[in-house]
């Protein structure tokens, strides 16, 4: 079996240049609602919309390669990022690194894609640790084969084996070359956007020029070059919706990356994907719409108790909080006593700021009134 980098054609990717046509028009088309629902928005409220979008994101990556990072400390990265264009002291260093990527891919779409750019992300993907040999800011250099397996000891399954060290400089340029080349800048070697996407991540992946952070810098190009697509940053949640059946990525990428040059499926599986982030990203928005109107009735109705409990609620994102609100969690949150917890919640009810959930059981369930956004609908496939 030859890796596609083996092939006397490589990198000629073929492509069928219709296949894609419904799903580039339904991403133009989605992403224009999208940013019309984004900036009807409160000022306020864009800068949550902005950094419930950006968070999902890079825990989502991060998941993608068996990493949990801390939910609030990426969130005050992120916002600290925006506001201050600086790290909180004391940040966690992994939340603090995906946060970076992430801010700094949205700021530097523009600009051409370089080798000092690329090992810069790296660097934020993969924070500094002592004794280890992993190399930051530089591409691979040992000579021995850079292989993704599985398996046990003795046992082991090679998924994929990317071209030698030796080889990944002059392959870097080659892909940067390419990369810029077809940029929508250059309208006689434009490609479309999801399709330069889309080979944009397979051919970094199948390259694999770092010894760890591949992915996460791999994830980045693909969401730069949605963005130079549009003319502005993607609000698209990639990241999230790769994650969502991980699986699936990591087999279309291996098959991707073995046989022919051919890369329909490929693109096939990328595109569906593309178009999921994008309603991932409505959904986003919907949810800080409905915070935003949720404040707007009951805001100045809320005792402090009352306001803990909602920002605790509303910061678990738009999947919600888990098995709703009880008296005990709002005991936990509060730091109050059973009776007055109880005392809070009727009062809620009451205002019509929390609705009983059915079938609780002995204990009753609440969960947050929040209006049903208006929404709108997305192409599909």
């Amino acid at each position: 079996m030859k890796w596609i980098w083996q092939q006397p054609d490589w990198p000629d990717f073929r492509y069928d240049k219709s296949a894609l046509e419904d799903r580039e028009l339904a991403f133009r088309i989605n992403s224009e609602r999208l940013a019309g629902s984004f900036y009807a928005l409160p000022m306020a409220s864009q800068e949550d919309a902005t950094i419930d979008l950006m968070l999902s994101e890079a825990i989502k990556t991060s998941a993608i390669e068996g990493e949990d990072l801390d939910r609030a400390s990426v969130r005050s990265s992120l916002l600290s990022l925006i506001t201050s264009d600086a790290l909180p002291d004391n940040a966690d260093q992994k939340a603090a690194g995906a946060a970076s990527l992430l801010v700094d891919v949205r700021k530097s779409w523009q600009i051409s894609l370089s080798h000092d750019l690329l090992g810069k992300w790296q660097s934020m993907a993969v924070p500094e640790q002592r004794y280890t040999p992993i190399l930051r800011g530089a591409y691979r250099n040992d000579p021995s084969p850079m292989q993704i397996v599985s398996g046990p000891y003795g046992h082991e399954k090679v998924h994929y084996e990317a071209p030698p060290a030796a080889r990944v400089p002059d392959e870097m340029a080659r892909f940067l070359d390419w990369y810029n080349q077809t940029s929508p800048s250059d309208r006689d070697k434009e490609i479309p956007g999801i399709t330069r996407a889309g080979i944009a991540h397979l051919w970094f992946e199948v390259v694999h020029p770092f010894d760890d952070g591949n992915g996460r810098v791999g994830r980045a190009i693909a969401d730069r070059a949605l963005s130079q697509c549009l003319g502005y940053p993607t609000t698209a949640c990639l990241a999230t919706a790769i994650e969502g059946d991980k699986k699936t990525y990591y087999l279309q990428l291996e098959k991707a990356s073995c046989g022919s040059l051919d890369v329909d499926t490929w693109l096939d599986y990328f595109a569906d994907r593309v178009i999921k982030a994008q309603e991932i990203a409505r959904e986003e928005v919907d949810f800080v719409l409905a915070k935003t109107r949720f404040y707007e009735a009951y805001g100045d109705q809320l005792n402090d108790r009352q306001a803990r409990m909602v920002s605790r609620v509303f910061a678990e994102g738009r999947k919600g909080f888990e098995g709703g609100i009880t008296t005990r969690k709002y005991e936990a949150i509060t730091k109050c006593p059973n009776r007055t917890a109880s005392r809070d919640l009727s009062d809620l009810v009451a205002k019509g700021a929390t609705i009983p959930l059915p079938g609780g059981g002995r204990t009753t369930r609440y969960e947050l009134n929040v209006a049903e956004p208006v929404g709108f609908g997305f192409g599909k496939k």
